[in-house]
């Protein structure tokens, strides 16, 4: 191995381009640990975020030519993986030819992708220990690339390997995430990321999560100690961070339970410090205790994945939580004044009439919680179980935007109809709802008042939303001879009769950014195609 000094002169940089997507810009707090472990292992690593930064992938290029590493990493989502590859043809364009390596979400599921647009190494799954061992490979040719754990490469004879998962390294051995974008995800009023744990326990049909933490093998969930994320906790707030944005997964898998909840609340009493903190729960762990411990922490917003209102809609997605389990979370995020994004999934290819009216009045029933509009559909990721169902029966198509989410047909031709004019009616406001649902759904470091203000917004939209698909649903339900020109004429009908209240709602949302002094920069969602 290359002394200190020597591996101090050897740069890698590390970066994640821009993502298409309607959400405005967050830290990746991957690039912080893998940056970490490197440093640690004495190596000189640059972290660029052209997320945060808005870089286009001219920019990014740019930035990355002008810094001249030996090692260029991406950390991409399947949402960032055509800028990724734009950027390294940019920057190959510009006469510098780097050793680079790809990993996250996007490179793991398409692994080929990368490796065909001449990527040197794919990381499959988490990339710590890959990192070192390909840093150490390109500066001293050890370990040999066939020897670093979870990686994809063309080796000289132009065939693809794949190296076995190694074991992963426990959260405890690693440093804390280096923190070189903090001063301006501060200053952009972005949560600042913190991990307590890795993966989830559930086995959801539609989710990558479980799919890329059994790349590597083990356990699909492992957690820090509770000390050390209030070490980091307690770091972070003395340098000026005040709001959290925990980015597990799930929060409260076991063993965690309402003593871990209350513990962890003790510990964040005992060193006088008051984050303000999001974060995920699975409805099945939630209960009276656990909310109310995890509010006297700090947490004020939570995701949480509802999915449905529809107990056999919930059976085919493999939810734990029944419908008893998700209502009662519900309730108890209400009690306690805590802000729920409920993450829904309206369609699926099996969705039924009944399933729909059956969601409507739930709607109805929790119009408070978090939402951006009510069309919704089943991602059908590549990796997931659900894609994997579709592609066995012949019922999957391609991806027409090239983000990963695969299409399908529904059965149902009646539900069809009602998919037709939602996405219709959705994709006609779907910049008014990301733009009011953003500065909470993200969420973005406010105060109570704009807080609640942000929130009223997103209730009065779901009140016209959900007082069209009223007026829907009993146009499908009725039958006509030629059911599709009803429901075109309605669809027109409602969005010519609606465009003064939206042109009104428009002026109350400029209204609030400007009390709050925020600044929504997302793209046009890319998802509502």
């Amino acid at each position: 191995m290359r002394d200190r000094a020597e591996q101090s002169r050897f740069r890698i940089l590390l970066t994640t381009p821009a993502p298409v997507t309607h959400r405005t810009a967050e830290e990746n707090l991957g690039l912080g640990y893998l940056a970490a472990v490197l440093r640690e292992d004495g190596w000189q690593v640059d972290v660029v975020d052209g997320w945060l930064e808005g870089l286009t992938p001219a920019e990014l290029a740019h930035r990355i030519v002008g810094r001249e590493p030996a090692l260029l990493g991406f950390a991409c989502y399947r949402s960032n993986m055509d800028r990724a590859m734009e950027t390294l043809d940019l920057v190959r364009a510009g006469g510098l030819r780097p050793f680079t390596m790809a990993g996250g979400y996007g490179p793991t599921f398409h692994t080929n992708e990368f490796l065909r647009t001449g990527v040197d190494v794919v990381v499959r799954g988490e990339g710590e220990a890959a990192v070192i061992g390909i840093a150490r490979h390109l500066a001293d040719g050890k370990p040999e690339l066939a020897d670093v754990p979870n990686v994809s490469y063309v080796d000289p004879d132009g065939v693809a390997r794949h190296t076995p998962a190694g074991p992963k390294i426990p959260l405890d051995d690693l440093p804390d995430p280096a923190r070189d974008t903090l001063p301006l995800t501060i200053r952009r009023r972005s949560l600042v990321h913190i991990q307590t744990a890795r993966g989830c326990q559930a086995s959801c049909t539609f989710c990558s999560i479980v799919a890329f933490e059994r790349v590597a093998g083990g356990d699909t969930w492992r957690q820090r100690g509770l000390r050390r994320i209030v070490d980091e906790l307690e770091r972070l707030t003395h340098q000026g961070a005040t709001h959290f944005k925990v980015i597990d997964d799930s929060l409260v898998e076991p063993p965690r339970d309402e003593e871990w909840c209350a513990a962890l609340a003790d510990e964040i009493a005992r060193r006088g410090i008051r984050p303000r903190l999001r974060g995920s729960i699975r409805a099945d762990r939630v209960n009276e205790t656990v909310v109310a411990e995890l509010a006297r922490a700090g947490f004020f917003s939570f995701s949480c994945g509802i999915e449905n209102f529809a107990e056999t809609a919930l059976r085919r997605m493999a939810k734990r939580a029944d419908l008893a389990q998700n209502l009662a979370a519900l309730d108890t995020f209400h009690r306690h004044g805590i802000y729920v994004q409920a993450g829904h999934i309206l369609f699926d290819d099996r969705t039924t009439m009944v399933e729909l009216e059956e969601n409507l009045a739930m709607m109805r029933r929790y119009i408070w919680t978090v939402s951006k509009g009510i069309f919704t559909e089943m991602y059908a990721a590549d990796g997931t179980n659900f894609t994997r169902r579709l592609s066995r029966n012949g019922l999957l198509e391609s991806d027409p935007a090239g983000l990963g989410n695969n299409r399908y047909q529904l059965a149902d031709p009646a539900v069809r109809e009602v998919y037709r004019a939602l996405k219709t009616w959705h994709k006609a406001h779907s910049a008014c709802y990301d733009r009011t649902i953003d500065p909470i759904s993200a969420p973005k470091a406010l105060d109570a008042d704009s807080l609640r203000e942000f929130h009223r917004l997103g209730v009065s939209l779901r009140e016209v939303d959900l007082e069209f698909f009223g007026r829907l649903m009993a146009v499908v339900g009725a039958g006509g001879a030629d059911l599709t020109r009803d429901v075109t004429d309605l669809v027109a009908a409602e969005l010519d009769r609606t465009v003064p209240w939206y042109d009104a709602f428009a002026h109350r949302v400029d209204a609030a950014y400007a009390a709050s002094g925020l600044v929504y920069d997302g793209e046009p969602n890319p998802f509502i195609c």
